[in-house]
């Protein structure tokens, strides 16, 4: 049966404890290494949820950067946000089994400690 609401694809939960404003790095395979800035809005083990001011192709591969660590990712969403001209929200997955985004967040202390909430605009 279908119905108005959104099917959500993430199996595990969303964290959305971020601790400050800060941007994360996406890396470009098909770019010549062009680097894309995010806000991260949520994370999961798996995937993480994020503010840019460019449209990325659903499908595109990725580095993402989180400090020395480094997680190959795909693009599975990439929408316009509220209207606004040059804003998209997107979401990533990890495309490997190695690796987990939300310790590499955690392990950096990008993560609040209690459930108080940080919403962040792309700079």
């Amino acid at each position: 049966m279908i119905s108005g609401k959104r099917q959500e694809f993430r199996a595990d939960d969303r964290d959305n404890r971020f601790a400050r404003e800060f941007s994360l790095k996406l890396l470009s395979h098909d770019s010549a290494g062009k680097i894309v800035p995010i806000r991260p809005i949520d994370v999961s083990s798996r995937g993480l949820g994020f503010m840019v001011k460019e449209h990325l192709r659903m499908g595109s591969i990725f580095t993402l950067l989180i400090g020395s660590k480094r997680f190959r990712i795909e693009v599975a969403y990439c929408n316009p946000h509220l209207g606004i001209d040059g804003l998209f929200r997107c979401g990533l997955f990890l495309r490997e089994a190695d690796g987990n985004l939300q310790q590499a967040c955690e392990h950096l202390g990008l993560l609040a400690s209690s459930n108080h909430t940080v919403v962040a605009a792309v700079s």
